[in-house]
This record gives C-alpha cells, structure tokens and sequence, in this order.
C-alpha cells in the first residue's frame, strides 16, 4: 500500500515538472546576440564622431567675432567733396612795361576784394590716437577787376582804364583736429599756380597783359557749424617763381564759408 502510495506521488511530479518545460520549447527566446567586444568599441566611435560634428556646427553662431581684410575697406573708403567761398583783400604790386607806352606801376594803384571759389575733395577721418588726419586736394581760382588811371610816358592820362587780376592754383590739403574738438581742424595746404594782370582800355597803348607762376602755402582754421557748413579762415605766403617786372603780395588773409557733401 505504502509503495503504491509512493509511486503515484512520484508520478504527479514528473507531470506536473514536464508540463511547463514543454511550453518553454514551443516558444523560442528572441532576445538580441551578444555584442563582442570589437563591435562594442566601433559603436561607441561612431556615437563620438557625431557629438563631434555637431559640438563643431554649434559653434558656427551670429555675432561670433571674424577676422576679415581691411585693405578692401580701405581702398573703398567714401570721398568727402566740398565747395568754398572766400574774400581777401588783394593789393596788385610791380611794374608792367609797353613798348611806346611807358611803364605802369601797379602797386599805385588801390587795394581791393578779391572773392575766391574754391573746389575739392577731402577723405574720412583717419584717426592716430586723439588726432584725426584728413587728406584732399582741392582747386582755388580768385579774379579781382578795379577801375585804374592809366598815365603814359607823355604824360597823358587815360580815364576808363580797367584792371583784372585772376589767380588760379591747385595743391593737396591735411586737416588736423582734435578728437574732442573735433569741430575746429588746422589746415595745412601747399599751393602752386599762376597770376595774371590784364589791364583793358579803350586805348591799346594802355593795354597789356602779363603772367608768371607762383607757388604758396595756406595755413588756416575750420570751425564746423554743423554736418556740412563750416568757416575757415586762412593765412597765404605767396612767392612768384620768376618775373623781372610783376610782383605779388606775399601775405593774404582771407575768410570764408564751406560747405561738405
């Protein structure tokens, strides 16, 4: 009985063990092989190469500080122009000698306005520290015309004489100012051209016309007003480069108004 006992309790537990091995069996496992260590090491290289190249995209941002060519900049850098009017007084000196007619002393003659018009371009700023240089060039014509009293050698004396000076130079400029006082500029500018004294009349033995070139130098003011007017004076020493007779005044001051575009 006992033996009999024992062998069904031993059989329930085989059945009852095989059971759920069998349906381990019917359903395979499908979980992923195993990664060795090569490839393991090869799919982390390639996640560090892709954190790389966007750390190095990222990097690309607006307002990031670059390095660029200021010789481009500098070749192309805007011209200012200007344009100026001006008034001296103007004293003819020397002597202009006619043949038949005598000769004809100039500096008797009365004083008078000379206007000038002035026209050139001056550049940007450049600036050195606190100063600010300014380079241009710029071309002047002035013309003075006066009634005179024309005497000949004989002692005759003509009555609607008409004597006209023009002056005509060009040269380079510098302006010098002051980073705080940026609205008042020393100006500095070598000049070279010519004068001309012609002297009309209805009477051509007191016609003549005589010519000679000239070289000066301009050392003046500019008081800005706003953006684009301004007031200058300017102090000229002018030397004539050869002539036996005309003369011409060698110190002028002139003042003037000029306006910038």
């Amino acid at each position: 009985m006992k033996l009999s006992l024992l062998l069904v309790v031993t059989l329930f537990t085989v059945v009852c063990g095989a059971a759920p091995a069998g349906k381990k069996s019917s359903a395979p496992a499908t979980s992923a092989p195993e990664l060795s260590l090569k490839e393991k090491a090869l799919a982390e290289s390639k996640i560090d190469e892709r954190q790389e190249k966007a750390a190095a995209s990222d990097a690309q941002v607006s307002g990031m500080l670059t390095l660029k060519d200021p010789r481009p900049e500098v070749v192309t850098r805007p011209w200012k122009y200007f344009a100026a009017f001006s008034g001296q007084m103007f004293q003819a000196e020397g002597t202009a000698t006619k043949q038949g007619s005598g000769t004809f002393d100039l500096s008797k003659n009365d004083s008078t306005v000379m206007p000038s018009l002035e026209l050139g371009v001056m550049s940007v700023p450049f600036q050195t520290k606190a100063v600010l240089w300014k380079f241009g060039v710029r071309g002047k014509a002035g013309f003075a015309s006066q009634s005179v009293d024309a005497t000949l050698a004989s002692g005759y004396k003509i009555d609607d004489a008409r004597l006209n000076t023009t002056m005509f130079s060009v040269g380079p400029m510098i302006a010098v100012s002051w980073e705080r006082l940026a609205w008042l500029s020393f100006t500095l500018s070598p000049q070279y051209g010519t004068l001309s004294y012609t002297q009309t009349s209805s009477d051509d033995f007191a016609a003549f016309s005589k010519s000679a070139g000239f070289h000066a130098m301009g050392y003046g003011l500019d008081f800005a007003i706003s953006n684009k007017w301004s007031l200058f004076t300017e102090w000229s020493q002018r030397n004539l480069n050869d002539s036996s007779e005309i003369a011409l005044q060698k110190d002028n001051f002139e003042l003037g108004t000029k306006v910038t575009w």
